[in-house]
């Protein structure tokens, strides 16, 4: 019996443990035969199951066991991993309810490779780093904000795309700071603590936009509201919390949240086409942080689990894509995600929704 998490299960192998039930529904086979399907989730990744409604020529096991498959909870489960379609699955044989409370939520969530320490000496070292006295007050504003900055640290930077675990949010911006600090120097116009600024709060709205506990589901607002209003929103407030806060620099820092995610056309909801050149600059280096990082654990997690190929499976995520996995240096991939970053003080220096109505954003949304 394996005893170990989702991403070390081979095919042919037998699970019996508890996990998290992300989603789960009753379907119809052709036949009009009921069977169950969901996902789960724990801290090494996630993985679909299905019960079929008869094994042993006895049916009704679809019924009897929907009272325990309640989503957003933990599930005790028996499983044998089956392949479907180049991808691994859990075959339920049985499961069993959890006691309410029982377990800890976070036991399930995967995890940042680094620790929220770690981050937080980076992003500390980065603010003393700054050179503009107000750009440098908002961070520190950030910091100091009992409710905002946790939930940063905590959030995942999505609910599957790239950076899709615990601390991932912060993660994320750190590595886009980092991006900053290299490529900016190419074009000596631009302001780089502006850009320093739209690092840590281009994505700040997620903090309300996902839940953190497992599964990363979209929450009641952030599917009626999104990241980049909220985000706006909140960039607004802390605004107002620096007294005396330069009107064009808070205009410049919220078009930078309103258009990260590129031209409105594009479908990918920003609220306005990235217009100035520190918008237009993070809007790719953005793109790039999130696409190559989907990239990374697509090849990371093909490797942890043992996959044979050249290409990694378009199944094992939600950008149907594969990657190639073989290295130039003939390495395999395998390095390790998070590798010690160089912080500054060392250095010291798709959810598609955007309408296409041409309108000018409001400087203000608090």
């Amino acid at each position: 019996m394996n005893q170990e998490g989702l991403r070390d299960l081979r095919e042919g192998e037998s699970f019996e443990g508890v996990l998290w039930l992300v989603s789960g529904a009753v379907r119809k086979t052709k036949n009009g035969d009921p069977y169950w399907e969901g996902a789960f989730q724990d801290a090494t990744g996630s993985m679909s199951g299905k019960l079929w409604d008869s094994a042993g020529g006895k049916s009704g096991r679809v019924a009897a066991s929907e009272p325990a498959l309640k989503p957003g909870g933990p599930v005790r489960l028996r499983a044998r991993v089956d392949a479907f379609q180049g991808s691994t699955q859990l075959n339920l044989q049985a499961v069993w309810p959890v006691e309410p409370g029982s377990v800890d939520p976070s036991l399930f969530a995967p995890r940042s490779g680094r620790t929220t320490d770690e981050m937080v000496e980076e992003f500390e070292g980065l603010i003393r780093s700054m050179q503009d006295a107000d750009y440098r007050a908002l961070l520190e504003r950030l910091l100091a904000d009992g409710e905002v900055f946790p939930l940063l640290c905590a959030g995942p930077a999505a609910k599957a795309i790239h950076h899709p675990w615990i601390g991932g949010l912060l993660e994320h911006s750190l590595s886009l700071a980092r991006g900053v600090r290299a490529l900016a120097p190419n074009y000596p116009r631009l302001n780089v603590d502006l850009l320093l600024c739209g690092c840590f709060l281009h994505d700040i709205g997620k903090i309300y936009e996902i839940s953190s506990d497992p599964g990363f589901e979209y929450t009641t607002d952030g599917k009626l509201l999104g990241h980049i209003y909220m985000g706006a929103r909140l960039t607004e407030r802390l605004c107002d919390g620096c007294p005396g806060f330069p009107e064009e620099k808070r205009r410049h820092l919220v078009h930078l949240v309103l258009s990260h995610q590129g031209d409105r056309n594009l479908g990918f909801g920003s609220a306005a086409d990235p217009s100035t050149p520190e918008a237009i600059f993070f809007h790719h280096l953005d793109n790039l942080d999130a696409k190559l990082q989907h990239c990374l654990t697509a090849l990371e997690g093909a490797d942890g689990a043992g996959a044979s190929g050249e290409f990694t499976s378009p199944w094992n995520g939600p950008i149907r894509k594969s990657y190639y996995r073989v290295r130039p240096g003939g390495g395999d991939g395998s390095e390790r995600r998070n590798a010690e970053p160089e912080g500054p003080s060392q250095a010291e220096e798709v959810e598609r929704g955007g309408d296409e109505e041409e309108r000018t954003p409001q400087p203000r949304l608090w």
